[in-house]
């Protein structure tokens, strides 16, 4: 059975200088320059390390990352554990961690533990949240609790504690979180910080609390075990920390806690615009803030640095400390979508690593629905413990896969890794379905690096292509398969509006892939409020259409996490799209449009449009399945021909059809 976590690729990491040398900080030797950095995994259900937080990291570090951070440990109880995050309040979380420590260190990682408070970025109600002034931030909008000297000195002894777990735990070292917007940063930052005691005013006093949180955790660990500290090198916000600002703050939480690292990044996670830039979404470009770190090191010297911000290739991450501004490259996303990236990376196999495009869907998507991590490209991401390797066949099968967008690629994929001989059916002449629109607009090109992924580890496998040309019942019958997987995904669905069949009207596809059909006034009707109404919409204002959208929603876009719905409607904004939420049409008279409000159900003015473009989520194109039942073949429809849905369902369709064969 061949074995994709294992591959074979030739041993050859020669173009990597940089990115392979070890570094040793503190006494603690790291195998390589490559971290995955802290991040939320939505995996434990009771604040502790769950064997699938385990198998998780587990795999990252058999995947040859060289350190480790495990998400933000919430020190105190005035920063509840929301989202699946790990609360270390108490002893309890102790035997999680050191099995955590274990399986990272056993392949031969390094683990840090990361320590935190959310301080009011975050919503807890009807917990009262902690921070540095009654304020509140643009995205929760819960007004804090402003911290006495007493909580003051009691959080200072809660992250101390909260360190010295990590280390009973057998964890190789200590970050804690200085940035983000979170707790400590609330206090940096004069944005968040109007006190006018010893803890506010100037940066001495709004230093003193993590600078005293800082001395208190190195005092707790000894001088022999690292320490460092995640900042943002600029908040991102005006009238926030710069990175002038933080070349003077940083020299001092340095020696407050006699650091051996520091972790820059940038942003805040309580201002929606800096949030979605220091977690760019696709459309923005890699290593935005590579130079902010390069900054900090050189206001440091002696302290090494380690950057982190869609750093998304491995070539990236050695260009990044080619150039000098970083001693370390953190990864987070891309260690997501790929677990074995560095070790494919160091064989000279990065052709072979599935890619990050920056969708955010199962990533962040899944962890602002409150479910665990996984990623659109790899469905095994946290599922690591079900799925750690491949079942073995008990017979090879002849297996047809009808389609070729997502759910079919990646069912051909892993069926033929399994070891069945499949036959790969579509009508077109390219692989990858809907990704070749959904990658047209300006910024969404990255779906064609999913797509030449798939498509080369299809080639890899031998996987025989039939393209060009429709499958018929008759065609497919005559092959003979074991299994017919219809992946033929969904058609177009059709409004029942009066008035709908003599109206302008176009598909999402059908004014991306030609826009020329489309006039001067475009109405966007959005059924789906997710990227394709809203990317089509901002294409084609680009292009110099004045465009509407309309959606039954409450907002346009309220099916997209945060970080993609906060940059497209940056870019509506900047672009003059006009939003119609809670709107529908009621009636059309050639161009011109009667919307109604879905709450009051009373007609609005009357508009007039030259094109009307509907994203409709469509319905099953699954018409050959009854032909191939009756030609007594076995069938399973898969991704959109089963429910139309989005794209990490047509990947994770895909993959459990093959596992099922």
């Amino acid at each position: 059975m061949k074995d994709d976590l294992h591959s074979d690729v030739a041993e050859g990491g020669g173009a990597f200088v940089h990115l392979f040398e070890p570094i040793t900080i503190n006494g603690c030797r790291i195998r390589n320059r490559i971290v995955m950095t802290g991040h939320g995994t939505g995996m434990p259900t009771d604040g502790t390390p769950n064997d699938r937080m385990v198998a998780y990291y587990a795999e990252r570090a058999r995947g040859e990352v060289g350190l480790i951070m495990l998400g933000t440990q919430q020190v105190h109880p005035s920063s509840p554990g929301i989202t699946g995050l790990l609360t270390n309040y108490d002893d309890r979380i102790v035997p999680g961690l050191a099995r955590v420590a274990r399986a990272v260190q056993a392949e031969g990682g390094r683990i840090f533990g990361y320590l935190g408070h959310m301080g009011m970025a975050t919503s807890a109600r009807p917990v009262a949240l902690w921070s540095a002034s009654a304020d509140y931030e643009q995205k929760y909008g819960e007004v804090a609790h402003a911290m006495t000297a007493g909580e003051i000195a009691e959080l200072v002894a809660a992250f101390a504690a909260a360190a010295r777990r990590n280390l009973e735990a057998g964890l190789d070292g200590i970050e804690v979180h200085c940035g983000h917007g979170l707790l400590l940063n609330q206090f940096l930052s004069p944005l968040t910080n109007h006190r006018t005691d010893a803890y506010g005013g100037s940066v001495e006093n709004r230093t003193r609390f993590p600078r005293e949180v800082l001395a208190a955790v190195r005092a707790e660990i000894g001088p022999d075990v690292p320490l460092g500290i995640r900042v943002s090198g600029d908040e991102l916000i005006p009238g926030g920390l710069t990175a002038e600002d933080m070349a003077v703050i940083c020299p001092m939480l340095v020696e407050a806690g006699a650091l051996d690292y520091l972790d820059v990044s940038a942003g805040s996670d309580g201002d929606l615009v800096s949030n979605m830039l220091h977690e760019p979404p696709m459309g923005l470009p890699p290593a935005p803030f590579a130079s902010l770190a390069g900054r900090i090191r050189s206001a440091c010297p002696g302290t090494a640095v380690l950057h982190a911000t869609r750093i998304h290739t491995a070539a990236e991450a050695e260009a990044l400390l080619a150039r000098g501004d970083a001693d370390m490259a953190g990864m987070v996303r891309p260690l997501i979508a790929d677990p074995h990236l560095p070790a494919k990376a160091r064989r000279g196999g990065t052709d072979r690593v599935t890619p990050c495009v920056a969708c955010e869907q199962a990533c962040f998507g899944r962890l602002y629905r409150g479910r665990h991590i996984s990623c659109v490209g790899n469905p095994t991401t946290g599922r690591e413990e079900r799925w750690h390797a491949l079942p073995p066949i008990e017979r090879a099968r002849r297996v047809s896969v009808i389609g070729a967008g997502p759910s079919g690629m990646e069912a051909a994929r892993v069926a033929a890794l399994r070891g069945h001989d499949v036959t790969l059916y579509d009508e077109h002449e390219c692989l990858g379905g809907r990704m070749n629109v959904a990658r047209l607009p300006e910024g969404r090109a990255e779906w064609g690096r999913m797509i030449d992924h798939k498509a080369a580890e299809i080639e890899r496998l031998g996987v025989t292509l039939r393209l060009g040309a429709r499958a018929s019942a008759a065609r497919i019958a005559e092959a003979a398969p074991d299994v017919v997987l219809l992946a033929c995904g969904a058609r177009p669905g059709t409004l029942r509006t009066p008035g709908a069949e003599a109206a302008p009207i176009l598909t999402v596809d059908e004014a991306v892939q030609d826009p020329a059909r489309c006039g001067a006034r475009v109405l966007v009707i959005d059924n789906m409020n997710r990227t394709p109404g809203m990317a089509a919409a901002i294409h084609l204002a680009r292009l110099g259409r004045n465009v509407d959208l309309s959606t039954q929603g409450l907002h346009a876009g309220h099916n997209l996490v945060i970080q993609n719905l906060t940059y497209f409607w940056k870019q509506a904004a900047e672009l003059g799209v006009t939003f119609l939420p809670a709107t529908r049409p009621a009636r059309f008279d050639g161009g011109r449009v009667t919307l109604e409000n879905v709450f009051s159900r009373q007609p609005m003015p009357l508009r007039s449009y030259d094109s009307i473009v509907l994203a409709d989520p469509g319905l099953p194109r699954d018409t050959l399945r009854a032909p191939l039942e009756a030609a007594g073949l076995t069938v399973r429809a898969i991704g959109d021909c089963y429910a139309p849905r989005d794209i990490e369902a047509a990947f994770l369709d895909g993959y459990e059809a093959a596992l099922a064969l």
